[in-house]
């Protein structure tokens, strides 16, 4: 059996994992096309096959309901409908499953998701963790944009100290946005420590600086532009230097199997952009790692 077949088996009964598609661009800074990924992205699927050699671990075992794609944003003038849709569907999801994954679409889905996984268990304390080579702190311009979901979700309340940032690049932001994150008390990992750790010690020290400050669940953005731009060329803002897969993947498992790890998103990858599929191809490896970690999670519990 492919992922592709594992996914469209569709578990009725006490699933481990919710997916759901959001197939947006409007909110998107830079062109792109980005509602084409989520078919793609299932398309991916049938390249892998549900056994992790690595790790000794069958994700089959997981059970999982493909949700379907929410309506997305093509024929509307802007995502403010479509991130509504977004949150709604995010918070009824948990009433099926208790993990969440997002496939995406730009990044301005993060702040409606989130905000649908918190609505879905109030009196947790959520924390925010982001794969990503920016901050995602611009300032808005009156709607929300894929460069601003973290500064909004902050404005909105959630404290900038149950915030981490991993794999920030050298060169992806502008100077006032990093002083922006500082100020808020975000917690930023940049890319170079990645390098020197190892990508999972670097996620364990983040997710135990979110337990800290108070985050009793935890949303996880991943925004593929994190990785170097030679493996993700459908992201339109990935730059020379980024993540290499192995690292990107390591970290993604690493989180795949926290127990406080409730939601995640996959992100800024357009489909109709992509070289060879390879970037579409990445973000379903991650989806895999991902589920890799949630299935060893289930196994020690």
């Amino acid at each position: 059996m492919n992922a592709r077949e594992w996914l469209s088996a569709s578990g009725e009964d006490d699933l481990d994992i919710a997916v759901l598609g959001a197939p947006i661009a409007k909110a998107s800074i830079s062109p792109s096309q980005a509602w084409s990924t989520p078919p793609a992205f299932r398309e991916a699927l049938k390249r892998f096959p549900t056994w992790d050699a690595r790790h000794s671990t069958d994700v089959a075992g997981l059970r999982v309901r493909d949700l379907g794609d929410v309506a997305g944003d093509r024929d509307e003038p802007d995502a403010s409908a479509a991130h509504e849709r977004i949150r709604k569907a995010v918070q009824s999801a948990f009433a099926v499953a208790p993990v969440v994954v997002v496939i995406g679409g730009d990044n301005s889905l993060t702040r409606p998701a989130m905000v649908g996984a918190m609505g879905a268990s109030p009196r947790e304390g959520w924390g925010l963790l982001t794969l990503d080579a920016h901050h995602d702190c611009r300032p808005a311009d009156g709607v929300p944009r894929n460069g601003t979901p973290v500064r909004d979700l902050i404005e909105a309340g959630l404290p900038g100290g149950r915030v981490a940032q991993v794999g920030i690049a050298a060169f992806g932001n502008a100077r006032e946005h990093a002083e922006w994150a500082a100020a808020h008390g975000v917690h930023v990992y940049p890319r170079e420590r990645v390098s020197e750790s190892g990508a999972a010690a670097v996620i364990g020290a983040a997710l135990a600086r979110l337990e800290r400050s108070g985050a009793g669940s935890i949303y996880v953005d991943i925004d593929i532009d994190v990785a170097d731009r030679a493996f993700a060329p459908a992201c339109p803002a990935s730059m020379p230097g980024g993540l290499l897969p192995g690292e990107l993947l390591a970290a993604v498992r690493a989180l795949g199997q926290h127990p406080r790890v409730r939601a995640a998103d996959i992100t800024e990858v357009d489909a109709n952009a992509d070289v060879n599929g390879m970037t579409v191809r990445l973000a379903a490896a991650v989806f895999m790692a991902f589920c890799s970690g949630v299935a060893a999670r289930r196994q020690r519990r």
